[in-house]
């Protein structure tokens, strides 16, 4: 399942003890610009951890909280590096720790790499609709807007009996979307398509 990793996310510092090595021997500078507060070797680590594992770089930034503010402002160019899907409740925890840094671009990349719904057939759909009834208060409010809107433009698009799009609908029918960050195109970020590396 696209969402395999169920449940809150939990902080267990031995998930991230491979890391400390490179992180310890960092000599983060507050004051530089982006590009050179860290050493080569970090910004690897965390250009690997925003592909490929949203679960350890949450770990990494709750040990660490002096590199949220970097992750962020590098999350903005980091969408096209794969297809990687990411762990909800790792992103929605992302966006929790990330808020005070929030750019169009940043949050944008982020739904980016939430799993889609396109591909799920019925049973799927009815599935997630489940899992997102049961987990939603745990989620950042961005993550339940984008998918209450995913889900109702998913089952619009299917050619469903009214009451299949009734019984699909009806574990998320009462969640209550909550005003939100809004990150539409109009910045200029919105032609970031490119990561940018040194």
């Amino acid at each position: 399942m696209p969402y395999k990793h169920k449940g809150r996310l939990i902080n267990d510092i031995t998930n991230i003890e491979q890391y400390k090595p490179t992180i310890e021997k960092d000599n983060f500078q507050t004051d530089e610009p982006h590009w050179r507060r860290i050493s080569k070797n970090t910004i690897t680590l965390f250009q690997v951890l925003i592909d490929q594992n949203l679960v350890d770089l949450v770990n990494v930034l709750q040990a660490y909280p002096q590199y949220i503010e970097w992750v962020c402002e590098h999350f903005r160019y980091a969408y096209s590096y794969s297809e990687n899907e990411a762990n909800i409740e790792a992103a929605s925890t992302l966006l929790f720790i990330g808020e005070a840094y929030f750019s169009k671009q940043f949050v944008r990349n982020v739904v980016r790499k939430l799993p889609k719904l396109d591909d799920m057939d019925m049973d799927e759909l009815n599935t997630f609709a489940l899992y997102m009834g049961k987990n939603h208060i745990h989620w950042h409010n961005i993550i339940v807007n984008y998918y209450c809107e995913s889900f109702s433009s998913t089952l619009k698009e299917l050619s469903l009996h009214p009451l299949q799009g009734i019984i699909l609908m009806k574990p998320i029918s009462t969640i209550i979307r909550q005003k939100s960050y809004e990150y539409g195109a109009e910045d200029r970020d919105a032609v970031l398509d490119i990561p940018y590396m040194n």
